[in-house]
């Protein structure tokens, strides 16, 4: 008979005491054991890392658009285009339910989870370098290499806390159109490194470009053609003989290398950890995984990005992972899907017939997918709700609010509310302008989410020099249930 996923769970309880599991693994089998018990279901967090910048304006609801928004030329915008329109700054914090307000044109998609939804302006991120990117300062609060090149990784993102916090089979899951190739001869066939995610200082997190890649990585365990069933064997015997030879070279060295050695042994030993993990879950992998289809394969990035947003809802329904991160464009990318020619970056610089509307349709993609990931997890049961009610979705760019950001504003849009820990009840939220009294940064977001995921944090990454120090601690009042 094969084992349930409650079954599996309930069995890890005695693995510490027989396996003298590494400490690591420790708060997946306390999460593990919770959920068995009925305690209370897994927290998990979906980050979607746009590039080129969110402009605060086109998040405004149509009702309050008269108000809050300042019209600049959107006609002809010209080489050097930023963005059309600007959001009109407050001295006050602006709270306005958005049950009778009608969402932007391209934020349609989330329509059916607008009482799950909160919209949040006026926070800065200058802790942060703005300009194309922010790298991984986007998620770190810090600043991160330059234009064209990351630099030096001063500490984890906040998705790599999260996903120590949040511990599951899969730690974090990163899905990508782009980024540094590794592991592969095009960006469509192996593993990338997008500069966005580090578990540590200098130990950034990789991605995976190819949903088919992907969905091997994630679901293997549900094979049941003879190759995959094969192919999985001789990945769990070479893991083996891999851990078993790195354990007898790590005896024979000492200083750099014995540490460098180290982390590569903890990479292979949780990677076979993992393995052994899911052999006990096939049928609960099996139930849940996509569908593959010819978009797995393809290298229009419309198709890649469906399938990505596929891949990402199915490891989270099968109980896979807890922290995902999708990555849906670079500077790079070309949506030919959309019937566009120019490139994210020639986009952000007015290129084409027409940049604005197309800016628009790219993020009226990115809504769509969100708002079809969020409608499957409310659909989804889990303990006197659905899977929505414990999940959180945040949408936001790599720099700030636009392209060549300042990063003075930093829009954010998220959808859940964490078990009921956040107040993202259907809601707009402008914060006071930069340096205003009330103003706050994106590290009192983090700092926010933490607190609802059960980590206490009161600081993140580095300080803003411009702001007080007191204003950049702690969360957010008005978004903490």
């Amino acid at each position: 008979m094969k084992s349930t996923r409650r079954q599996f769970i309930q069995q890890t309880s005695l693995l510490p005491a027989a396996l003298n599991v590494s400490p690591l693994l420790m708060p997946f089998l306390a999460n593990a054991r919770a959920e068995a018990e009925g305690k209370r279901p897994p927290l998990r967090m979906v980050f979607v890392v746009k590039s080129s910048g969110l402009t605060p304006a086109e998040l405004v609801p149509q009702e309050l658009t008269a108000d809050r928004v300042i019209k600049g030329e959107a006609n002809n915008p010209g080489p050097n285009y930023r963005q059309a329109l600007s959001l009109k700054p407050t001295e006050k914090l602006i709270d306005q339910p958005l049950a009778k307000l009608t969402l932007h044109e391209s934020m349609a998609g989330l329509e059916p989870v607008k009482d799950r939804l909160a919209i949040i302006e006026g926070l800065s991120g200058k802790m942060c370098r703005g300009g194309h990117s922010s790298w991984f300062g986007a998620m770190g609060c810090y600043k991160a290499g330059g234009e064209h090149d990351w630099g030096n990784i001063i500490g984890p993102t906040f998705d790599g806390v999260m996903a120590r916090h949040l511990p599951a089979i899969f730690p974090h899951v990163g899905l990508s159109v782009g980024g540094k190739v590794m592991g592969g001869p095009s960006v469509h066939d192996g593993i990338v490194y997008p500069g966005l995610s580090a578990i540590a200082r200098n130990r950034q997190l990789p991605y995976q470009a190819t949903p088919l890649a992907a969905y091997k990585e994630l679901f293997s365990v549900a094979a049941t053609n003879e190759e995959d069933l094969m192919e999985n064997r001789l990945r769990g015997t070479l893991l083996d003989f891999l851990v078993d030879d790195i354990k007898r070279l790590d005896q024979r060295i000492g200083g750099v290398e014995k540490e460098k050695l180290e982390v590569y042994l903890d990479g292979f030993e949780s990677l076979r950890h993992r393995q052994r993990r899911l052999k006990g879950l096939e049928a609960q992998v099996r139930r849940h995984a996509p569908k593959v289809s010819d978009k797995y394969t393809s290298t229009v990035e419309t198709d890649r990005i469906e399938a990505h947003f596929d891949i990402a809802t199915a490891a989270l329904i099968a109980g896979l992972s807890n922290m995902i991160v999708i990555r849906p464009d670079t500077l790079s990318t070309v949506y030919s899907g959309l019937g566009v020619d120019k490139g994210v970056h020639g986009l952000g610089h007015g290129e084409g017939a027409d940049p604005i509307g197309h800016r628009r349709n790219i993020r009226k993609l990115h809504f769509d997918q969100i708002g079809r990931l969020a409608r499957r997890l409310a659909a989804t049961p889990e303990g006197d709700g659905t899977m929505l009610d414990n999940t959180l979705i945040a949408y936001f760019s790599d720099a700030g609010e636009k392209h060549h950001a300042s990063a003075t504003q930093w829009p954010f849009v998220l959808v859940g509310n964490l078990g009921g820990r956040l107040k993202t009840t259907g809601r707009y939220l402008q914060y006071p302008v930069y340096q205003k009294s009330g103003h706050h940064t994106i590290a009192n977001l983090y700092n926010t989410l933490a607190h609802a995921a059960g980590l206490e944090q009161d600081t993140f990454g580095q300080l803003d020099q411009n702001l007080e120090p007191a204003s950049q601690r702690g969360p957010l009042s008005a978004l903490l249930a």
